[in-house]
């Protein structure tokens, strides 16, 4: 039998549960619509400095691979070059569960220092595994271990940490903060393959990796400088390293609709860089455009005869950067992130259905990179201000272990899904992979609408219940609080 003071601690707490989504929702609607603290933009900065490192170098793999295959390592599969960009995408993703928990709790220069030597290293390391850089001079084992395995472990590092940062020093301005970050991706993602392509022409590919290794050097020591922790979050310590709910927030596991939105993401990651992977080679095969291979050798720059499929990759990735712009604009307008992933995952799958087998010309494969480069931009970007908006008002403190928990589900499905693709392609052909991305992105729209169906049907019963009230054990009525 309870006591009078368990009984009135019951109803304080139940009382305060009530006022801490309010709490948070007005602490929300007082603060400027635009940070006055500098530290704000600088993390801005920082942010894009970090995705142009991690997702910028992941979209760039396709020009890594195209050398791998036609010089370094040209006697290995398909199958076996795709590993490199998949295992690069599951490092990326995996330890995020681990990363995002360390940021609730400020570990933020420890993950920055770890993430600027690992990535650093790799690719430094890189430019030692393929000798001069002439045909069949790698060494597989060594490029999986530095540009996938090391490189994809300093990534992880910066992945979550960009998001997480600007999404607490921009609270009313957060999906547009996001989309800016993200945009780095997309600045990554035609950077680092001209780069490549002309530093390895001009130099080699042991000299010309070290000059890339530079610049990542550079980039990431200042977003490591910029990147400071926003304190008016309160900062949770990480505790008992050895216990479950330190990594892993049950409430997120009894979310329904974060749940549908972990699985719809994660197909997002399994289904666009398989095309991403072979846009490229798709363009070559259907005449649109010559690969021409890039020269092991110091100076010899490639004739250029005709259009080079690598622009295709670049115009992908430039365009992706009008969509993570665009898409921050329309979520923030709408106040509903998930609604505009919905919409861009569903014309996606038509774009993949009927436009990469049915392509007639290069005017057309042009205007198919284009357009699903910004729906391809829109749906990357969108993930982690999605878990902002699905997280509960009392949860906000949790929102780094959240969305930690999420990459490191989608990671798995990074990793096989271009290897299905790869798969696919040299059983069907070409245009199976259009048909593989076309129907992942199908069933995504079902799950992205089935959580924006949850959510909002849980807004409607937080907001009756919290006008109402609600009945303690005694009878009496907690306070209402109007959110």
């Amino acid at each position: 039998m309870s006591t009078p003071n368990q009984s009135r601690e019951s109803v304080e707490k139940r009382s305060v549960e009530h006022f801490t989504p309010a709490i948070s929702v007005l602490a929300t609607s007082v603060a400027p619509t635009w940070p006055r603290n500098w530290r704000a933009y600088a993390a801005l900065v920082a942010g894009f400095f970090m995705m142009f490192n991690c997702w910028g170098m992941v979209n760039a793999y396709g020009t890594f691979l195209g050398f791998y295959d036609q010089n370094l390592l040209s006697e290995y599969s398909d199958l076996h070059l795709s590993l490199v960009g998949g295992t690069e995408s599951f490092l990326l993703l995996f330890p995020s569960v681990f990363a995002g928990r360390l940021l609730d709790a400020r570990r933020h220069y420890y993950l920055g220092f770890t993430g600027f030597l690992f990535l650093f290293l790799g690719y430094l390391l890189l430019s030692f595994t393929g000798g001069q850089g002439l045909k069949d001079q790698g060494n597989y084992g060594l490029v999986w271990l530095t540009s996938g395995m090391m490189a994809g472990l300093g990534m992880t590092c910066f992945f979550t940490y960009s998001s997480h940062n600007v999404i607490q020093w921009f609270p009313r301005k957060r999906y547009i903060a996001a989309g800016i970050t993200s945009a780095g991706a997309g600045a990554g993602g035609i950077i680092y393959p001209l780069s490549f392509r002309y530093l390895v022409a001009s130099f080699g590919f042991p000299v010309g990796v070290r000059i890339i290794s530079g610049i990542v050097a550079v980039t990431t020591l200042i977003a490591f400088a910029l990147g400071a922790p926003c304190k008016d979050i309160p900062r949770r310590g990480v505790g008992n390293v050895f216990k479950f709910s330190t990594w892993i927030d049950k409430q997120a596991l009894q979310n329904k609709a974060y749940i549908l939105y972990v699985f719809a993401v994660a197909l997002v990651y399994g289904g666009f860089y398989s095309i991403a992977f072979h846009v490229t080679e798709w363009a070559e095969i259907k005449g649109f455009g010559t690969r021409q291979p890039i020269p092991g050798r110091p100076g010899e720059h490639p004739r250029s005869e005709g259009f080079q499929t690598f622009w295709f990759l670049a115009i992908m990735n430039g365009a992706s950067i009008i969509g993570r712009l665009a898409s921050a604009v329309f979520a923030t307008h709408l106040s509903n992130p998930i609604v505009v992933h919905t919409a861009t995952c569903f014309l996606a799958s038509l774009l993949a259905f009927f436009f990469w087998p049915f392509a007639q010309n290069r005017a057309g494969a042009i205007a198919f990179c284009t357009i699903f480069g910004v729906l391809g931009g829109s749906m990357l970007s969108l993930p982690a201000s999605g878990v902002a908006y699905i997280i509960p008002a009392d949860r906000h403190s949790h929102v780094g272990q959240w969305t930690g928990m999420m990459w490191s589900s989608v990671s798995v499905f990074a990793l096989v899904g271009p290897l299905i693709a790869a798969a696919l392609k040299r059983a069907y052909g070409m245009d199976a992979v259009g048909y593989w991305c076309g129907s992942i992105m199908l069933l995504i729209t079902v799950l992205l609408a089935g959580s924006v169906f949850i959510k909002r049907k849980e807004e409607k019963k937080s907001t009756t219940s919290t006008l109402v009230g609600d009945y303690d054990n005694s009878g009496e009525q907690t306070p209402a609080v109007i959110v």
